[in-house]
C-alpha cells in the first residue's frame, strides 16, 4: 500500500515525565525515543487527524520543550510543518516540489524551532 498521508514529528527540549506523557497520545504512531532526550514520532498511511494531535501535543508541551512536525497529504500534494515553539504553534506550508530545499535550509538555522 502506498502511503498517501504522511506524519513526521520530533519533540526536544522537554522533561522526560512530558515526553512520557506525549509518547503515549500518540498511540497511533511509531514513536521513538532518542538517546539525546528527544521524542520522535511517524505515521505513513491513511489519512488521520494530525492538527488535533498536534493540538494535543500542545497542551502537554506548553513552553517545556520545542518541536518540529512535517504533515504531507500526498492526495492534495501539500506539507504543512508545524512548530511547536514559546508555547505557541507556527504553521508554515511548503510546496511539496520543494520540501527538501525547506529542509535543508532548516538545518542551516533558517525557519528552526
Amino acid at each position: 500500500m502506498r502511503a498517501e498521508f504522511r506524519v513526521y514529528g520530533h519533540i526536544a527540549g522537554a522533561p522526560k515525565p512530558v515526553l512520557d506523557r506525549i509518547a503515549q497520545m500518540l498511540a497511533g504512531y511509531e514513536v521513538t525515543f532518542q538517546a539525546d532526550g528527544s521524542l520522535d514520532f511517524v505515521h505513513e498511511g491513511l489519512w488521520r487527524d494530525a492538527e488535533a494531535d498536534l493540538h494535543a501535543i500542545h497542551e502537554v508541551l506548553g513552553a517545556a520543550g520545542r518541536g518540529v512536525v512535517d504533515v504531507i497529504d500526498h492526495a492534495e500534494w501539500r506539507m504543512t510543518r508545524y512548530f511547536l515553539e514559546n508555547g505557541g504553534i507556527r504553521a508554515v506550508p511548503i510546496h511539496l516540489d520543494h520540501a527538501l530545499d525547506t529542509a535543508y535550509r532548516s538545518e542551516k538555522g533558517v525557519d528552526h524551532a
